[in-house]
């Protein structure tokens, strides 16, 4: 995957890292006056000094990780490999929305697609492994109601965006964030979810460190220090800013994912089932600490080259018994 975009984009992502940087370096300096000797050092101080760079070295991780990692980009090559990775982590929600359909005679898969003519059939098989006979047959093996992208002619499934930036469709789509130079997507959302978790918890922990030694426990060198004041000012604008964009991006993950069930409302079992797996999906596995620490993949992205090594092994095969 290409990781430089765009150069707007990987100025944002850079002075992510340049925020990090001050934040480090803030922390580096605080010390505590009380304490007449360095090789004394305030214990307690150091601990929570060591605490705050692991925190700020999981941010800076997730934020490299989301970067990185491919959101979940479907183009010509990967196609049908996509659509049946998706069917199989969704499968489960699949039979749970088609029990709610048949409960309530509803049938919330309806969605709306532009219907091409017979002019851009040429030229829609010269851009997509699938032509639309095809699509047609995947979407009822599937029990998936389908799109093509009118840029790219991918066919996609519900809630799947194309990104101008990203050239390609992104499964499970978000946002394109310029923060991180890349799409958030279902192979990287828990990266994001993670950095933001990170990021609030890393600017609060650090205001706590830095005004309890500064400000409060040093208040009479702190007083008449004209830099440190306005050090001072500036952490707290800083934090209250940051903090803030932080938490309602954590915020408005969460209620993304209550948003995607609320149609289903009227059975709150079925709801509550769909909510399960859905986390399990961002997240890659069952509850555990494991959601909670950045070196475990989310969004299963494991199964989707499971799935292409299996299909890869049954060619070869095909090809020896030829």
């Amino acid at each position: 995957m290409k990781f430089y975009k765009d150069c707007e984009g990987f100025c944002f992502f850079l002075s992510v890292h340049l925020i990090f940087f001050i934040q480090v370096y803030l922390i580096y300096k605080v010390e505590d006056k009380e304490i007449s000797s360095p090789e004394n050092e305030n214990i307690l101080l150091l601990f929570h000094k060591l605490l705050f760079y692991i925190i700020m070295f999981f941010t800076f991780y997730t934020h490299f990780q989301i970067a990185k990692c491919d959101p979940g980009i479907i183009d010509s090559t990967n196609n049908i490999d996509m659509l049946e990775f998706y069917y199989f982590i969704y499968k489960d929600i699949i039979q749970l929305r088609n029990e709610y359909n048949l409960k309530y005679d509803e049938n919330f898969n309806d969605i709306y697609e532009r219907h091409y003519s017979s002019d851009e059939d040429d030229l829609i098989e010269s851009k997509s492994e699938i032509n639309n006979k095809m699509k047609n047959l995947i979407g009822r093996k599937f029990q998936l109601t389908l799109t093509r992208c009118k840029s790219c002619f991918s066919i996609r499934p519900y809630n799947s965006h194309h990104c101008r930036t990203c050239h390609g469709c992104i499964l499970e789509q978000d946002h394109h964030c310029p923060w991180i130079n890349n799409c958030v997507g279902i192979f990287n959302k828990k990266y994001f979810i993670l950095f933001n978790l990170y990021a609030f918890i890393s600017v609060l922990y650090g205001s706590y460190i830095y005004y309890y030694y500064t400000v409060y426990n040093n208040y009479k060198y702190f007083r008449n220090d004209v830099m440190q004041n306005l050090v001072a000012i500036g952490w707290g604008i800083f934090a209250f800013i940051y903090g803030l964009f932080v938490l309602v991006m954590v915020i408005e993950q969460r209620d993304n994912v209550k948003k995607e069930f609320r149609k289903y409302r009227k059975d709150k079992e079925i709801q509550k089932k769909m909510m399960k797996i859905k986390m399990r999906i961002i997240f890659g596995r069952n509850f555990s600490i494991k959601w909670f620490l950045p070196f475990f993949e989310g969004g299963k992205r494991y199964i989707y080259f499971y799935l292409r090594q299996k299909k890869i092994e049954y060619y070869l095969k095909q090809q020896e018994s030829n």
